[in-house]
């Protein structure tokens, strides 16, 4: 789960498009750590969402509270490739290409991967609506990880 926090109480075009997310979970290890807190803004026109971007959105079929924080692997209509020994053992595949897994990713739609060799997302998930993304990361705020 993901604490949520409003930037700024005084406005509330900021708190809509502005969020201070703290990190729970080791999926996106090495880049950020349990209790890093990040910047992360609502992605529109202002901010386009690109390959490599770090994520914020909702968990697919969990309560709208739980929060996910990913890595975009691809954007909607490419096709999403991951090395087989990145994948968690049992993670189902859509198609295998020699020695990488393959998804199709729809319009609209992005595929995430967390950093971590053993994650959930998009492998189990599948592809993201972009309309459930609250945010693109823009910066690590603070560390309370052992590891920062």
């Amino acid at each position: 789960m993901i604490d949520t926090f409003d930037s700024d109480r005084s406005g509330l075009m900021v708190r809509r498009n502005v969020r201070i997310i703290r990190v729970r979970g080791e999926s996106m290890a090495p880049a950020l750590h349990e209790g890093d807190r990040v910047l992360a803004i609502r992605p529109g026109w202002w901010r386009r969402v690109r390959h490599g971007d770090i994520v914020v959105g909702h968990v697919p079929g969990e309560d709208r509270n739980w929060l996910f924080v990913k890595r975009v692997h691809a954007l909607g209509g490419e096709v999403a490739r991951v090395p087989v020994d990145r994948l968690a053992e049992g993670a189902p595949v859509w198609r295998l290409d020699g020695d990488h897994a393959t998804w199709p990713v729809p319009p609209g739609h992005v595929f995430v991967k967390g950093d971590a060799h053993s994650t959930a997302d998009s492998v189990s998930w599948g592809p993201i609506p972009l309309s459930e993304l609250v945010g693109v990361v823009v910066r690590r705020l603070d560390s309370h990880s052992p590891a920062a």
